[in-house]
């Protein structure tokens, strides 16, 4: 099952904030790829640049001009490096209130976010990025959100100033608050494309734009200002359009060239299962999904197991009887995006005797949005970040310990859970996709509208009929489909039955993976999930069927 916490906050993927001499003091982060868009970028630049010059005259500036007006607008405001910097400040937004703190010394950078029960880091640490949710998990950012983390460096460093070949002047524009901006086209080597917009009277970044999962986010900066020569935007607005859930930090204080301690930049312990010795516990299937008994509180409840969730989410009923009380507003982004009750904070949960540290859950009416499926908790990405953890079909039962403790069995996969989301790639039919791997889908394979759109005829659905797909935030139409082929590594899968979502919101309308593996398929697999090292291994179960033999039918 897809849950996709939106709250505006540092769960919705915000990376390193920076402290370069053209800071905007912003952190962010969210999930996209440039596949395809450098070289469909460089298309529209190269219609641009055939426009005849008498059109290109009366359409304003030309790319150029406006960079060099940058400089000089940089210049003459003498700002500069500095050996060491630290931010203080307020973070509102979500009937959340809370405060932030950075630090940058040299190439080492660290940011705090404290909103209530939700506390959140990320550091880079000798040039590797690293993120620690609200559960504490720590994991280094190799993915997506590397990728966007090089080009939020391009653009804070005016790497789209020094390197205009990764431009693409898209023309001048206006933001809704009418500020008159011009709009760039940014995709560096690495990274990933978004647009920023340039003042047209100050030169200043007025915003930046970026794919999130289902959207576009926005970073908007205000109130520039020098500190002891460092350039601050004192004042950024993050926002998904829904504008309920938006996100302000404000800068109150700033510290230049003071000497930060070490031991700032220092990675926290992670937080893992509590037990000495693997625990094996059994696993209830019910609608073609697993569960799993865990107590909290002195009750006991029965929870999905479910890697495509990036939280430990807890039915209302739940927290009311384990006296918990939410913070804060949240959207979610499930079969459709929908809000939620809030978070709240939670010392652990325990498993087979065993105490799982959670420090924080996310509440949510789960009854009241996943239709007729009674649903207690959803046992998600903090569980499987904390533990490591094996699912035997075979057996019926999942074995869990301690990150490393238990010995590798089949095929080793290299996993990016950038997203806190287990994701790897696939070929369907011949072509490269990301798909996630979600034990919290009963179905064999969901494939997304946007990869659809992207690779037309690929999937063959015309006459299939209608499925509705249950989950958070109620049902997602999808037309019913025979995928020919899915190789997974070295693992090749005939006559697929799968889901092709119609969705245009949600998780189901991700623009960076292709789809999402279900447990109708990876039942066929005893699959070890060590997220700490970012491996899955696959062994071929006892009945590991890969269907070639299947009689093939639209559905």
């Amino acid at each position: 099952m897809q849950v996709r916490v939106l709250s505006r906050s540092m769960a919705a993927f915000r990376l390193m904030q920076k402290h370069a001499r053209t800071s905007t003091m912003s952190w962010r982060a969210t999930a996209a790829t440039n596949c395809g868009l450098n070289k469909l970028l460089g298309a529209l630049c190269v219609a641009t640049l055939a426009l005849p010059l008498a059109a290109r005259a009366q359409s304003g500036p030309d790319l150029a001009s406006i960079l060099a007006a940058r400089k000089t607008a940089i210049a003459a405001m003498h700002a500069r490096d500095a050996q060491s910097v630290e931010l203080i400040g307020m973070v509102s937004g979500a009937a959340l209130q809370g405060n932030f703190h950075s630090w940058r010394s040299g190439g080492n950078q660290r940011y705090d976010e404290n909103t209530g029960v939700r506390r959140e880091s990320n550091l880079r640490l000798d040039g590797r990025e690293y993120a620690v949710n609200e559960n504490g998990a720590i994991r280094e950012l190799r993915g997506l959100l590397l990728q966007r983390q090089r080009t939020q460096d391009f653009i804070e460093s005016d790497g789209f100033v020094t390197e205009p070949q990764y431009d693409c002047f898209l023309g001048a524009q206006q933001l809704p608050d009418g500020r008159d901006v011009y709009a760039i086209a940014v995709a560096p080597p690495q990274g990933q494309s978004e647009t920023i917009y340039l003042d047209r009277k100050t030169a200043m970044l007025d915003r930046v734009a970026y794919d999130d999962t289902d959207g576009t986010d926005t970073q908007d900066y205000y109130d520039y200002k020098l500190f002891a020569g460092v350039l601050i935007a004192q004042r950024s607005v993050e926002s998904n359009g829904d504008h309920a859930f938006d996100l302000t930090r404000e800068t109150v204080n700033v510290i230049v060239d003071r000497p930060i301690a070490a031991d700032i930049f220092t990675l926290p312990e992670a937080p893992a299962v509590q037990t000495a010795v693997p625990v094996t516990v059994p696993l209830e299937v019910r609608d073609a999904h697993d569960y799993v008994r865990l107590g909290i509180a002195g009750h006991e409840y029965t929870f999905l197991l479910d890697s495509g969730a990036q939280a430990v989410v807890l039915d209302a009923h739940v927290a009311k009887e384990a006296g918990l009380t939410p913070q804060g507003q949240l959207e979610v982004a499930g079969a459709q995006r929908t809000g939620g009750l809030g978070v709240a904070a939670l010392d652990s949960i325990q498993i087979g005797g065993v105490a799982l540290p959670v420090r924080m859950v996310t509440v949510l009416d789960l009854r009241g949005v996943t239709g007729a499926l009674p649903i207690d908790g959803i046992l998600g990405y903090p569980f499987f970040a904390a533990a490591e953890i094996r699912m035997d079909p075979d057996a019926q039962t999942m074995t869990f310990a301690k990150p490393g403790a238990l010995k590798p069995e089949g095929t080793s996969f290299n996993v990016d859970t950038d997203r806190e989301l287990v994701e790897l790639q696939a070929r369907i039919n011949g072509t490269d996709g990301r798909f996630v791997i979600d034990t919290g889908n009963g179905n064999e394979l969901l494939v997304y509208s946007p990869f659809i759109r992207a690779h037309a005829g690929l999937i063959e659905y015309a006459g299939g009929q209608f499925a509705g797909n249950m989950g958070v935030g109620g049902s997602a139409s999808a037309v019913g489909a025979v995928v020919a082929e899915l190789d997974i590594g070295p693992f090749r899968f005939f006559n697929n039955s799968a889901n092709v979502m119609l969705s245009t919101q949600g998780a189901f309308a991700d623009r960076f993976a292709a789809g999402n593996i279900g447990l109708g398929l990876l039942r066929n697999f005893v699959l070890t999930f060590d997220l700490a090292n970012a491996k899955l291994y696959a062994k071929p179960a006892a009945h590991f069927d890969d269907g070639r033999y299947r009689t093939v039918r639209q559905q």
